[in-house]
Protein backbone atom coordinates (compact mmCIF):
# COMPACT_ATOMS: atom_id res chain seq x y z
CA UNK A 1 0.00 0.00 0.00
CA UNK A 2 1.79 3.53 -0.80
CA UNK A 3 1.95 5.85 1.47
CA UNK A 4 -0.64 8.53 -0.01
CA UNK A 5 -3.31 5.57 0.65
CA UNK A 6 -2.01 4.79 4.19
CA UNK A 7 -2.12 8.76 4.83
CA UNK A 8 -5.83 9.17 3.32
CA UNK A 9 -7.27 5.65 5.05
CA UNK A 10 -5.58 7.23 8.50
CA UNK A 11 -7.48 10.64 7.92
CA UNK A 12 -10.95 8.81 7.02
CA UNK A 13 -10.34 6.89 9.68
CA UNK A 14 -9.71 9.70 12.23
CA UNK A 15 -13.02 11.53 10.73
CA UNK A 16 -14.86 8.48 11.82
CA UNK A 17 -15.41 7.87 7.96
CA UNK A 18 -16.51 4.14 7.05
CA UNK A 19 -13.98 2.69 4.34
CA UNK A 20 -16.11 -0.12 2.95
CA UNK A 21 -14.10 -2.32 0.62
CA UNK A 22 -15.89 -1.04 -2.38
CA UNK A 23 -14.66 2.36 -0.96
CA UNK A 24 -10.92 1.43 -0.89
CA UNK A 25 -11.66 -0.03 -4.49
CA UNK A 26 -12.50 3.29 -5.79
CA UNK A 27 -9.80 4.40 -3.77
CA UNK A 28 -7.48 2.34 -5.87
CA UNK A 29 -8.89 3.18 -9.17
CA UNK A 30 -8.76 7.11 -8.58
CA UNK A 31 -5.39 7.16 -7.24
CA UNK A 32 -4.02 6.03 -10.64
CA UNK A 33 -6.17 8.30 -12.43
CA UNK A 34 -4.47 11.78 -13.78
CA UNK A 35 -6.71 14.77 -15.03
CA UNK A 36 -10.47 14.65 -14.59
CA UNK A 37 -11.73 11.59 -13.31
CA UNK A 38 -15.02 10.90 -14.65
CA UNK A 39 -17.75 8.10 -13.04
CA UNK A 40 -18.36 6.69 -16.46
CA UNK A 41 -14.35 5.58 -16.25
CA UNK A 42 -14.00 4.30 -12.71
CA UNK A 43 -17.48 2.51 -12.89
CA UNK A 44 -16.06 0.79 -16.08
CA UNK A 45 -13.07 0.02 -14.09
CA UNK A 46 -14.98 -1.23 -11.37
CA UNK A 47 -17.00 -3.88 -13.25
CA UNK A 48 -13.89 -5.10 -14.85
CA UNK A 49 -12.18 -5.94 -11.53
CA UNK A 50 -16.03 -7.33 -9.98
CA UNK A 51 -17.43 -11.18 -10.64
CA UNK A 52 -21.19 -9.24 -10.61
CA UNK A 53 -22.40 -6.30 -12.14
CA UNK A 54 -21.82 -2.57 -10.64
CA UNK A 55 -24.64 -0.29 -10.61
CA UNK A 56 -23.92 3.17 -11.73
CA UNK A 57 -25.30 5.02 -8.78
CA UNK A 58 -22.62 2.69 -6.78
CA UNK A 59 -19.62 4.43 -8.21
CA UNK A 60 -21.34 7.82 -7.85
CA UNK A 61 -21.48 7.17 -4.07
CA UNK A 62 -18.36 5.93 -3.79
CA UNK A 63 -16.81 9.23 -5.24
CA UNK A 64 -19.08 11.46 -3.59
CA UNK A 65 -17.75 9.65 -0.52
CA UNK A 66 -14.15 10.53 -1.26
CA UNK A 67 -15.29 14.16 -2.27
CA UNK A 68 -16.82 14.44 0.96
CA UNK A 69 -13.32 13.08 2.76
CA UNK A 70 -11.35 15.75 0.93
CA UNK A 71 -9.55 12.95 -1.46
CA UNK A 72 -11.25 14.70 -4.37
CA UNK A 73 -12.92 17.94 -5.88
CA UNK A 74 -16.11 17.59 -7.58
CA UNK A 75 -16.11 19.84 -10.40
CA UNK A 76 -19.64 20.62 -12.40
CA UNK A 77 -18.13 22.86 -14.88
CA UNK A 78 -16.04 19.53 -16.15
CA UNK A 79 -18.66 17.23 -15.23
CA UNK A 80 -16.12 14.93 -13.21
CA UNK A 81 -13.43 14.91 -10.21
CA UNK A 82 -10.52 16.28 -9.77
CA UNK A 83 -7.97 14.44 -7.23
CA UNK A 84 -6.92 16.86 -4.59
CA UNK A 85 -3.63 17.42 -4.85
CA UNK A 86 -2.88 16.99 -1.30
CA UNK A 87 -3.96 13.69 -1.64
CA UNK A 88 -0.98 12.70 -3.65
CA UNK A 89 2.35 14.56 -1.23
CA UNK A 90 3.34 14.73 1.98
CA UNK A 91 1.73 18.05 3.82
CA UNK A 92 1.19 19.29 6.81
CA UNK A 93 -1.88 20.61 8.56
CA UNK A 94 -1.14 24.58 7.38
CA UNK A 95 -2.06 22.79 3.94
CA UNK A 96 -6.10 22.67 5.13
CA UNK A 97 -7.80 25.20 6.04
CA UNK A 98 -10.08 23.16 8.52
CA UNK A 99 -13.01 25.23 10.20
CA UNK A 100 -16.74 24.28 11.37
CA UNK A 101 -18.23 24.93 8.24
CA UNK A 102 -15.82 22.11 6.04
CA UNK A 103 -12.70 20.20 6.11
CA UNK A 104 -11.83 20.88 2.86
CA UNK A 105 -9.12 23.73 1.49
CA UNK A 106 -9.44 26.23 -1.05
CA UNK A 107 -7.77 26.13 -4.28
CA UNK A 108 -8.01 26.97 -7.92
CA UNK A 109 -8.24 24.39 -10.17
CA UNK A 110 -6.73 24.55 -13.71
CA UNK A 111 -8.43 22.31 -16.44
CA UNK A 112 -6.87 21.93 -20.07
CA UNK A 113 -9.38 21.85 -22.39
CA UNK A 114 -7.28 19.87 -24.87
CA UNK A 115 -5.31 16.97 -22.95
CA UNK A 116 -7.45 16.95 -19.62
CA UNK A 117 -4.38 17.46 -17.49
CA UNK A 118 -5.66 19.04 -13.74
CA UNK A 119 -3.14 21.38 -11.59
CA UNK A 120 -4.56 22.65 -8.52
CA UNK A 121 -3.38 25.87 -7.21
CA UNK A 122 -3.63 26.69 -3.45
CA UNK A 123 -3.31 30.11 -3.73
CA UNK A 124 -4.04 30.87 -0.19
CA UNK A 125 -3.54 34.92 -0.33
CA UNK A 126 -5.64 35.37 -3.60
CA UNK A 127 -8.36 33.18 -1.77
CA UNK A 128 -8.53 35.12 1.07
CA UNK A 129 -9.11 38.24 -1.34
CA UNK A 130 -11.92 36.47 -3.04
CA UNK A 131 -13.58 35.30 -0.05
CA UNK A 132 -13.15 38.71 1.50
CA UNK A 133 -14.72 40.50 -1.75
CA UNK A 134 -17.88 37.82 -1.88
CA UNK A 135 -18.04 38.37 1.88
CA UNK A 136 -18.50 42.03 1.70
CA UNK A 137 -21.33 41.21 -1.09
CA UNK A 138 -23.46 39.29 1.13
CA UNK A 139 -22.95 36.21 -0.93
CA UNK A 140 -21.92 32.66 0.59
CA UNK A 141 -20.00 30.19 -1.46
CA UNK A 142 -21.27 26.64 -2.01
CA UNK A 143 -17.95 26.01 -3.11
CA UNK A 144 -14.40 26.45 -2.45
CA UNK A 145 -12.79 25.92 -5.19
CA UNK A 146 -12.49 28.12 -8.56
CA UNK A 147 -11.95 25.81 -11.63
CA UNK A 148 -10.27 27.68 -14.51
CA UNK A 149 -10.44 26.36 -18.36
CA UNK A 150 -7.95 26.57 -20.94
CA UNK A 151 -4.34 25.40 -22.49
CA UNK A 152 -1.82 23.98 -20.58
CA UNK A 153 1.92 24.61 -21.58
CA UNK A 154 2.32 21.20 -22.95
CA UNK A 155 -0.75 21.77 -25.54
CA UNK A 156 0.51 25.09 -26.54
CA UNK A 157 3.65 23.96 -28.34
Amino acid sequence: MNKFKQKILAQAQHNGAQVTALREQVLDIILQQTGVIKAYHVLSQMQQQSEGVVAPPTAYRALDFWAEQGVLHKVAAVNGYVLCSHAQHECSDHCHAHDEQSHHHSAFILVCTECGAVDEQTLSSEWAALCRGVAESGFVLKEEHVVLTGICSKCRQ
